[in-house]
């Protein structure tokens, strides 16, 4: 019996797990698999689950999702940040109006998101003190409304590592059946500009320095609520700017769009006379269908199923371009801007602690400081997308259960951090031999723990303990 495409996963999954494997693999993808890399990466690391399991989750994810949202239940989310650029805003006729008080009151979270998903945030802690609500002088509430879609900034909280700001999204339509991730947080972004008035930098694009995630849920059919970040310590660090965040200033942001993952799949479906000539070519050179032929395959046989497996995808891609982009009509729904909002801040240094470390060898690898605040651990560090950095609590417990690329940082939130251990090993030997000992059923319980930080110990190209008074 042949091999089908379609089996039980989609077309796309089989498309995001080929993708997958070849950038795993040693020799270049095609150009317009390579363009594809992006969305196709992206989509695997939000899906967290395969397709064949969705139906059994969902149920599930629905429920995770209702506890959430009353904040009995802390959520986690992983983060991705970089991988979505930020799209030139398409120019479209708009009208931008402050809105009558009255008709923001119809939200009726304004000033307590913070309380209301603090503790299923991935950065999850108690913001109560934290956070300060947003405020214009005539309104008392900073919102703005274009095209009948209103953004409504409700508090935020800023320290010397990192900016949190909450905000209200209300569409004039309903909102489409979003995508959810882990925890069932629907998969919302953000895209837009962000500008400093401290630095010499001018405008940046959110996700240079921020997570374009909105780390939130819904409150209604037309109405999500959640918080951004953004990293500016981290990101000032990385650019060689060296620029310390003030006690007070001011912040022009513009949010150029807002784009929700599509839980309904209405990408076209592959063309059949595309699908035949990748099986004729297989026939051709010999290579079998079945899954049987395909666990069989040598190394050059791999090679050559990639070539024609490729080869289908860029046909169908000229068929169906705009299947490149992100984000793009199929997978994605859009609220267009722009919105334009100016606010001025004040950073809050309550339960803030900083340790300056400077402990850099010639390549650069190592750290330059730590700050630990009141929701998480960042580490200011140079830029090297070839190490990882994994960040270990004193009990030896993986913080945030992601260490990837350069993102350096970790909540607090059910962690012991009195002591904190710091790795950086190189990328592709973490992901291939190390990192599997924590996620593997094998260890379970305490085994992981001292397990994976032997690995860590024997396998690093850097290790720091660092200890804060607690």
């Amino acid at each position: 019996m042949k091999k089908q495409i379609i089996d039980s996963q989609s077309d796309h999954t089989k498309l995001d797990e080929h993708i997958k494997k070849t950038l795993n693999g040693m020799f270049p993808l095609p150009e317009q698999v390579e363009n594809a890399r992006n969305e196709a990466y992206a989509k695997i690391r939000a899906m967290a689950a395969d397709t064949d399991k969705k139906d059994e989750m969902d149920g599930e994810i629905v429920k995770q999702q209702e506890k959430s949202t009353k904040g009995s239940k802390k959520a986690r989310k992983i983060f991705f940040p970089g991988f979505a650029g930020i799209a030139a805003a398409a120019a479209v006729f708009f009208c931008i109006y402050m809105v009558n008080p009255t008709v923001v009151a119809e939200v009726p979270i304004v000033k307590h998101v913070f309380e209301k998903f603090g503790e299923s945030l991935e950065f999850a802690g108690d913001y109560t003190n934290l956070a300060e609500p947003m405020s214009q002088s005539e309104t008392g509430i900073e919102s703005l409304t274009v095209d009948g879609n209103t953004i409504t900034l409700s508090e935020i909280y800023c320290n010397e590592a990192t900016l949190y700001l909450a905000l209200i999204i209300h569409s004039k339509e309903k909102i489409p059946e979003t995508y959810l991730i882990e925890g069932g947080k629907p998969q919302i972004d953000i895209e837009g500009m962000i500008d400093f008035d401290f630095d010499q930098n001018g405008e940046l694009n959110w996700w240079e320095g921020g997570s374009t995630f909105i780390d939130g849920a819904m409150v209604d059919d037309y109405t999500f609520a959640g918080v951004v970040r953004f990293e500016m310590a981290q990101y000032f660090s990385y650019e060689g700017f060296g620029t310390q965040v003030p006690e007070n200033f001011n912040i022009k942001m513009s949010v150029s769009r807002i784009v929700g993952t599509k839980l309904e799949d209405t990408r076209p479906e592959m063309p059949q006379e595309i699908r035949d000539r990748y099986e004729a070519a297989m026939e051709e050179n010999g290579l079998g269908l079945t899954d049987e032929d395909y666990a069989q395959f040598t190394e050059e046989q791999e090679e050559l199923e990639h070539q024609f497996f490729n080869d289908m995808w860029n046909a169908y891609y000229e068929l169906y371009p705009d299947r490149q982009t992100y984000p793009n009509q199929y997978d994605n729904w859009f609220l267009t801007g722009p919105w334009d909002f100016e606010f001025e801040v004040t950073r809050k240094d309550d339960n803030v602690i900083r340790k300056e470390i400077n402990d850099l060898d010639e390549n650069g690898i190592g750290i330059i400081s730590v700050t630990k605040t009141p929701v998480e651990i960042a580490l200011e560090m140079e830029q090297n997308t070839d190490y990882t950095t994994i960040i270990l609590d004193a009990n030896g417990t993986l913080m945030g259960e992601s260490a990837l690329g350069y993102q350096n940082t970790a909540p607090v939130g059910g962690y012991d951090t009195s002591k904190i251990d710091v790795y950086v090993c190189e990328s592709m030997e973490y992901m291939d031999e190390i990192h599997g000992y924590w996620w593997s059923d094998t260890y379970e319980g305490r085994m992981k723990q001292p397990r994976f930080k032997q690995a860590l110990d024997e396998r690093c190209v850097y290790h720091k303990e660092i200890t804060f008074d607690e």
